[in-house]
């Protein structure tokens, strides 16, 4: 007698046999497929790898063609340029250093004046002087006791500066009379020697206008320049110009005129500090101490008139600006804005 279990497995109902042919044919079919596919990949992969291994071969070969080409011009060149036995080769040229253009030193004293005007023709020159290419360092000096609001409106000024401080007192008639501008150039003359400061120095007032074309021409000198500078009084109301009379070669200085003498002089009597520039060079030339008597020994000590009696002097050796002929006006003295 067969068991419960036994008979339970005789009446499960069998799969057809067609679902299973379907089956397996269908694994069949999508077994063939994925060959098919996979051949034809690694078929086109052949081809392209063979296509691209030629391509590279023949650039290569074009490479190679034009390196030899150009290897075999710069042969043909090197023996053409080859020197005879007997040739002189000659020795390349030195490079010249390339120069640095030289430090403009400009000197402002500021005088006594009105604080609001002070400062305002502060900021106009601060305005003025950055737009002169670099370098340039502006010596500013004044009083100690108006030192502090000007030094407020130097940091904002956007130029490299040195504020300079004095603390003698000077009188309203001494002031006037110019003795306290002329302490503070000196001043700015001590600090320029005593830290050696190689440059071109420039006396600028408050006052005073120029042309920007004006400052490439000072870089050129060397030891003295000179220009015809036109002087604007608003007191007086009228204009005088005073300069170098060129002549002869370019740029040669063989008088001086102004418009308030009828005349022509062959030398000047006295040059006004803002009528020429300078080498910051002279100030410690060792030879300073020998070219003036023992007798006058402020002509010596006192650097601006050191200065201005050497620029009368060698008037003659000066550089006549702006151009060959002295003839153009690029500076203008005035007092309409400050008192300088």
């Amino acid at each position: 007698m067969a068991s419960p279990k036994k008979a339970k497995l005789r009446a499960r109902p069998r799969r057809p046999l067609l679902l299973r042919r379907a089956m397996l044919h269908s694994s069949l079919c999508f077994l063939v497929g994925l060959l098919a596919g996979l051949a034809q990949v690694s078929r086109w992969t052949a081809v392209a790898s063979t296509a691209a291994t030629a391509h590279v071969f023949r650039a290569l070969h074009a490479v190679d063609g034009a390196i030899n080409k150009t290897v075999l011009l710069l042969q043909q060149q090197q023996q053409r340029g080859q020197p005879e036995p007997g040739d002189v080769v000659p020795s390349p040229a030195p490079l010249e250093p390339q120069r640095q253009p030289q430090l403009l030193l400009v000197v402002t004293a500021t005088d006594r004046s009105d604080p609001e005007r002070r400062a305002a023709g502060l900021t106009r020159a601060a305005h003025a002087l950055r737009l002169v290419p670099p370098p340039v360092l502006w010596l500013v000096v004044e009083p100690a006791r108006e030192a502090r609001g000007t030094a407020r409106l130097l940091r904002g000024a956007g130029v490299a500066y040195r504020h300079l401080a004095y603390g003698e007192n000077f009188t309203a008639g001494e002031a006037e009379a110019g003795k306290e501008r002329h302490h503070q150039r000196n001043v700015a003359l001590g600090h320029v020697e005593e830290h050696r400061l190689e440059g071109v120095v420039l006396f600028a007032g408050l006052g005073d206008v120029y042309d920007l074309r004006f400052f490439d021409q000072l870089r050129q000198i060397r030891t003295f320049g000179a220009w015809p500078a036109a002087t604007v009084s608003e007191r007086e109301r009228k204009a005088t110009v005073e300069g170098p009379v060129c002549g002869g070669a370019p740029w040669m200085v063989t008088g001086w005129f102004s418009t308030a003498a009828p005349t022509t002089a062959a030398r000047p009597p006295a040059v006004d500090v803002r009528g020429f520039a300078f080498g910051s060079a002279v100030l410690w030339d060792p030879k300073r101490w020998d070219r003036f008597p023992v007798s006058e020994p402020d002509a010596s000590q006192d650097s601006v008139k050191f200065v201005q009696r050497l620029a009368v002097e060698e008037y003659n050796k000066s550089r006549g600006m702006p151009n060959h002929d002295c003839s153009a006006i690029m500076v203008w003295h005035g007092d309409q804005l400050v008192a300088t």
